[in-house]
């Protein structure tokens, strides 16, 4: 379904005009890590983030070239 959906907003992404599709992805889950990575994105950057209650978490910048 993850992967459905990924796709769905890659095209529509891609339908208006953008090349590149970002995401932080949080790094203590490796999995979703992994689900991107097997779309074709790879980690640009490692950093923090806050979530919506404040607090920092680790997270991996992750793009993907966008194609037709």
């Amino acid at each position: 379904m993850a992967k459905a959906l990924i796709a769905e907003l890659e095209q529509f992404a891609w339908a208006k005009g953008k090349t590149i599709s970002e995401c932080k992805v949080r790094m203590s889950v490796p999995r979703n890590i992994e689900l991107y990575r097997s779309l074709g994105y790879v980690v640009t950057r490692e950093g923090k983030a806050e979530n919506r209650n404040g607090f920092s978490l680790s997270v991996a910048t992750m793009e993907k070239q966008l194609t037709n």
